[in-house]
């Protein structure tokens, strides 16, 4: 089943695209306007729907927060209909010039996206006629993944930073250390509005955030204790009484599961012991 959806906020413009093959989609990813500027293209699955409700738009630039294919699955369609240049921090140019390959639940869900050479890398800000947004990295669930901060109407745009209040699975290379860092540095900023690309708060939307910082530093510090008295990932695991979606990790032959969580404090905590006996 397919489901779009838009809304209006102040001056921007969302577009809420769902797809699910049994069933209402549960998960969405949402794409932004606003004052010429298009954030992120959405995801290839959804295409024609993606086109059909930007294709009237004024879109003067369209900037890339991240790899994802649910964020750059159209950006050849959009760029060639809108005829503008297409921005991006210049790690994500990198990327996107020969793109990480999908699982098989992310190709089902959101389709194979095309390696796109074109990018404009950028770094500090992106203008438009009316508004400054500043570029911000935020590495973790992606390690070229960045923000948009637009101070005087003090909106987020927060690309995957925050989803939820508490995390389901984890990708296989996602940092839970550098998320915890990355959520850390943006609470320091004064929003109320965060425009997340799946789960927008258009209210309280730091308060929100918080949440997920509370949830991530309790898991980490969890983790850490068990692992420090010499516990395995799999006894971790179980003594925390964490609960796995198995048909998610097969589909996705692991690269999404509970047990990357676990993984991922394990390997950050590695890998600070190492750099702290180096340094």
């Amino acid at each position: 089943m397919i489901s779009t959806q838009s809304f209006i906020h102040e001056e921007v413009q969302g577009f809420k695209f769902g797809y699910a093959p049994f069933g209402k989609p549960s998960l969405f990813v949402h794409t932004y306007f606003i004052d010429g500027l298009l954030i992120d293209t959405g995801q290839r699955k959804l295409h024609k729907q993606i086109i059909a409700s930007t294709k009237d738009l004024p879109v003067e630039k369209i900037f890339i927060t991240h790899h994802h294919e649910d964020h750059t699955g159209n950006i050849p369609s959009l760029q060639k209909l809108h005829q503008c240049p297409v921005y991006s921090s210049e790690k994500t140019s990198e990327l996107m010039k020969n793109p990480p390959r999908l699982s098989f639940i992310q190709k089902v869900m959101y389709s194979q996206r095309e390696a796109y050479h074109d990018l404009i890398p950028i770094k500090d800000k992106v203008s438009t006629n009316n508004f400054e947004f500043e570029i911000i990295p935020i590495p973790g669930h992606a390690s070229d993944m960045v923000a948009l901060y637009e101070p005087n109407r003090k909106w987020l745009f927060s690309a995957d930073l925050y989803i939820n209040s508490y995390i389901g699975y984890f990708l296989s290379n996602e940092s839970i250390s550098d998320q915890i860092e990355s959520t850390q540095r943006i609470l320091k900023l004064d929003f109320d509005t965060l425009f997340c690309a799946h789960n927008p708060q258009l209210q309280n939307g730091k308060i929100q955030l918080e949440k997920k910082l509370r949830f991530m530093e309790n898991f980490f510090d969890d983790v850490a204790k068990l692992h420090t008295k010499g516990f395995s990932e799999n006894e971790i695991f179980k003594t925390l009484n964490l609960k796995e979606n198995h048909l998610v990790k097969i589909l996705s032959n692991e690269n999404l599961s509970k047990m990357n969580m676990v993984r991922s404090v394990i390997r950050d905590i590695k890998r600070k012991n190492k750099h702290a006996i180096n340094s």
